[in-house]
């Protein structure tokens, strides 16, 4: 990813960034677009206004909420003011108030790119949640889900999970050794049996549902998901960048 500052210091940004998403949206690359963005003084007065978007403040007020000196705010004044981001609201005595323009392309482009990056950031920390949870169970069980999970997993997709929808051993194809599992999720009130049906007990229901996560198909299809989500918001991301390029020089 690549940042530079053009005139004075407006914040252009360049693709691509779909490196991330094809490395598995590396968090650290996520995190550090996150703070070079989010460290521009435009970038900090516009997120205090779009906070406040009925709100009249005096420069003063702009600076220190967006925690930058005034004399910074004043060399990016001219910037705000020709992206015609920012505009007067109303006078109290010799003092002007201002407020973010929301008819500006500048400012829409600002807002819509906020929110992009919201829905990446979001979908980063699921992919890594996923990640982590499966490099834990993994490393201390194998790539294979062992027998006890694989019973909890098995009666869950097939949504036994009352007496009424409790499957027998040859209905969940159970191996040998999943069978043999049986009485210890009994014995530690995870499974039910009723009349040689087994259902899940709602212990047993969240258990199958973290191992689920894990070591079934869903975990996956969970992570292609979240890709997909940050795809989608990166894809956004450089069309509002592409336009700020021709409205900002």
């Amino acid at each position: 990813m690549k940042l530079r500052c053009v005139g004075k210091g407006t914040l252009i940004y360049h693709p691509p960034c779909h490196n991330l998403v094809e490395r598995y949206m590396a968090v650290d690359e996520a995190t550090a677009f996150m703070e070079v963005l989010s460290k521009s003084p435009q970038f900090k007065v516009l997120t205090i206004l779009s906070q406040r978007p009925q709100e009249d403040l005096t420069k003063t007020e702009i600076a220190q909420k967006a925690g930058i000196g005034r004399t910074t705010l004043y060399r990016v004044w001219d910037d705000l003011e020709r992206m015609k981001a920012i505009s007067p609201s109303r006078h109290v005595g010799a003092v002007t108030l201002y407020r973010m323009n929301s008819q500006s392309p500048v400012v829409q482009s600002f807002l819509n790119i906020t929110r992009s990056l919201t829905t990446v950031t979001d979908a980063v920390a699921r992919i890594e949640q996923l990640r982590k949870l499966q490099d834990s169970a993994k490393s201390e069980f194998g790539d294979s889900i062992p027998a006890g999970p694989s019973v909890l997993v098995k009666l869950l997709e097939a949504e036994a999970i009352s007496p009424e929808t409790a499957k027998t051993k040859s209905s969940l194809q159970l191996s040998s050794g999943e069978a043999d599992g049986l009485k210890g999720l009994m014995s530690a009130g995870l499974v039910f049996n009723n009349d040689g049906g087994y259902y899940l007990t709602q212990l047993g229901n969240q258990t199958a549902q973290g191992a689920a996560k894990i070591w079934s198909s869903e975990s996956s299809q969970s992570v292609d998901q979240a890709i997909s989500t940050a795809r989608v918001a990166l894809n956004l991301i450089n069309q509002e960048i592409r336009k700020l390029k021709g409205q900002v020089k």
